[in-house]
C-alpha cells in the first residue's frame, strides 16, 4: 500500500468523515419529505391533515424508498444514495410518478392546502432533478434541504428558522464524504431555494382558499 492510499484510508475513519456521513444518512431526501409532511399535520392538528400525512409517506416515501434498496439488493445501485448519476433515472421516474399520483388524490379528494401544496412541490422538485441530472450530477441532499427549510419558514413562519442551519450542515457533509463537488451542492442549495420559493408564492397566491 503506498503513502497515498494510507492518507486516504486515515481520512475515511477520522471523526468529520463519520459525523458527514451520519448527517448525509440521517437528512436524506426520503427522511426530509416524511419530516416535512409530518410537521405540517402537526401544524394543522387534525385528524384529516394526520391521515394525509400518513397516506403522503406511504405513497411518495416508502414506495420509492423501497424501490431503491431494491435497487440496491439486485446489485443495480452502488449504495443508497446512488451515486453514480446514470443509475438515478429510474429512482427519479418512480418519486415523481408517486408524487403525481399524491397531488392528484390531493387535489381531487380536498386535501387541506399545505399538505397538497407540499405535494405539488414534491413533483416540480423531483422534475427539475430529473431533468438535470440527464445532464449533470446536482446534489439531491441539498436541493431537498434547502426546498424543505425554505418551505417550512415560508408556509409555517419565522419560528421555523433555525432549520435554515441544516442546509450548510448537509452541504458540507456531501462535500466531506466526496459525494459531490462544492459547485454541485451549490446548484443544489440554488435549485432548492429559487424553485420551491417560487412555487410556494405562486400557489400560495392562486390557489390557497
Amino acid at each position: 500500500m503506498n503513502t497515498f492510499e494510507t492518507k486516504a484510508d486515515k481520512n475515511l475513519e477520522s471523526w468529520d468523515y463519520k459525523a458527514a456521513r451520519l448527517v448525509s444518512n440521517v437528512l436524506n431526501p426520503p427522511l426530509l419529505s416524511a419530516l416535512g409532511i409530518l410537521v405540517m399535520a402537526w401544524f394543522i392538528g387534525t385528524k384529516e391533515a394526520w391521515r394525509w400525512a400518513v397516506l403522503f409517506v406511504m405513497l411518495v416515501v416508502l414506495v420509492p424508498t423501497g424501490y431503491v434498496l431494491l435497487l440496491l439488493k439486485q446489485g443495480k445501485i452502488e449504495n443508497f444514495h446512488i451515486p453514480n448519476r446514470e443509475n438515478r433515472t429510474k429512482p427519479y421516474l418512480v418519486i415523481i410518478g408517486t408524487n403525481l399520483l399524491g397531488v392528484i388524490l390531493m387535489a381531487v379528494m380536498g386535501a387541506p392546502f399545505l399538505l397538497a401544496a407540499f405535494a405539488v412541490m414534491g413533483v416540480i422538485q423531483s422534475t427539475l432533478m430529473f431533468v438535470i441530472n440527464r445532464y449533470w450530477k446536482i446534489s439531491g441532499h441539498a436541493t431537498a434541504i434547502s426546498g424543505l427549510s425554505v418551505f417550512m419558514v415560508a408556509a409555517l413562519g419565522w419560528s421555523l428558522a433555525p432549520m435554515l442551519v441544516m442546509v450548510p450542515l448537509v452541504a458540507w457533509a456531501r462535500i466531506r464524504t466526496h459525494s459531490h463537488t462544492v459547485w454541485q451542492t451549490i446548484a443544489g442549495v440554488l435549485t432548492g431555494t429559487t424553485f420551491i420559493l417560487t412555487t410556494w408564492l405562486v400557489l400560495n397566491a392562486v390557489w390557497r382558499p
